[in-house]
């Protein structure tokens, strides 16, 4: 069976290689355009154009429940907003809900993921989709230190990352600001409206799809 495998550098596949065989190949400057030919990878409309995202090593092609519910979330919310809105996509994965952003109006986007690959990545991802204004940074969502303040915050992770995150994000999300999460199954969906609620946001939208939830959250209105 033959594998191949991308690396973020010479080092890892120099390590690859002495471990299980085979051969070293420096990837050309189109490799992602070629792969999605060869893999016949489906464009994905979002708004008035189309993004590609090849399927590998990191997660969110655009086809599964939770990437494909926040992407329309998404969508949906950056119609009401005025070109130069600024997002944050926490766990960044293949880049795809940062590209979207980018595609959709944002004019800065912070993406941040705990998997040095995972970010290499994103990135040749952003610069097959000529999404240029996305800021990629290798960290832990729970201690990235952020600056400022985000229209729109993106996340599709585990609940428990979600739940432990909420007091972080409400910081850092503008006053005006939402929350898109998924990750969560329908058996963790009270847990989820549970710790918005004790972080004084709410529950906006509710999307399902199959064993899948997703949210779209805003701070909840002060009682007069």
């Amino acid at each position: 069976m033959l594998v191949d495998v991308s690396c973020a550098n010479q080092k890892d596949a120099v390590a690859l290689q002495r471990e299980f065989g085979g051969s070293v190949e420096q990837l050309r400057t189109d490799w992602l355009e070629q792969f999605a030919k060869q893999s016949q990878v489906c464009p994905l409309r979002i708004g008035s154009q189309q993004i590609l995202i090849p399927a590998e090593a990191a997660f969110g092609t655009g086809e599964h429940a939770t990437t494909a519910m926040c992407l329309r979330i998404l969508e949906s919310v950056a119609q009401s907003r005025d070109t130069g809105w600024t997002m944050l996509d926490a766990g960044t994965g293949s880049g795809i809900l940062a590209i979207a952003g980018s595609h959709l109006g944002a004019k800065r986007i912070v993406a941040i993921d705990n998997d040095p690959l995972a970010c290499s990545i994103a990135q040749r991802n952003a610069r097959a989709n000529r999404a240029r204004n996305i800021e990629l940074r290798t960290g832990d969502v729970l201690k990235e230190k952020l600056g400022g303040k985000f229209d729109v915050i993106t996340a599709n992770l585990f609940s428990e990352i979600l739940i432990t995150a909420l007091p972080i994000w409400s910081r850092h999300l503008g006053k005006d600001g939402c929350l898109i999460l998924s990750g969560i199954l329908r058996s963790q969906e009270r847990a989820l409206v549970a710790a918005l609620r004790r972080n004084r946001f709410t529950a906006r939208q509710i999307k399902h799809r199959g064993k899948w939830t997703a949210f779209l959250a805003v701070r909840a209105r002060k009682r007069s």
